[in-house]
This record gives C-alpha cells, structure tokens and sequence, in this order.
C-alpha cells in the first residue's frame, strides 16, 4: 500500500481505555481545524477486528452525502485512507477543491 496519510490524525478520546485496559483503538482525522472523520476497531459486532470509518461532511454542506459514508475496512491504514478519500470527495463535491 503506497497511501500517505494527508491529514491530521489523533486519538479520539486520548488516555481513555477499554475494559481489557489498553488505550482505545479510535481515531479521529482533522482537516485543519474541521473534523473529516472518524475510524475505530471493531470489539463487538460480526465485523470484529475491523476498522470501521465514518466520513464527514465539511463545514457549509447541504443536500444528501456520498453514499456510503461509513463502512468496515481490514485495516487501519485502509480505514483512514477511505476516511480521507471521503472527505476529499465531499469537499471536492461543494467546490472546495478542483482536485
């Protein structure tokens, strides 16, 4: 995989722990000061041991979203890559970027 991250990325709840007491798997991505998303480590569903991503919609967006806007990944590299692609489209959708 030859994905580099392209946003800021940091614990969601940073000192928080799990009822096994290690830190909480969830990440949180910014995108300056906007939050564009969010993945965590599946512990409770069929999905367990995969990281779920969540998109977010930048600031001033109206309408209905891309679909889908959130769904399970295999890894956490590939769960924030998706995390940061979503977020891309999303801008990219209202005109705030050309790329």
């Amino acid at each position: 995989m030859n994905w580099q991250k392209k946003y800021r990325w940091a614990r969601t709840w940073p000192g928080e722990t799990g009822l096994d007491g290690k830190p909480l798997e969830d990440f949180a991505a910014y995108d300056g000061d906007q939050y564009a998303g969010r993945i965590r480590l599946d512990h409770e569903s069929l999905k367990k041991g995969q990281w779920m991503w969540s998109g977010a919609y930048p600031k001033g967006w109206k309408g209905s979203p891309i679909t889908p806007n959130n769904g399970f990944k295999p890894t956490a590299a590939e769960a924030a890559q998706t995390v940061e692609e979503y977020w891309d489209a999303m801008k990219k959708k209202i005109g705030l970027t050309d790329e």
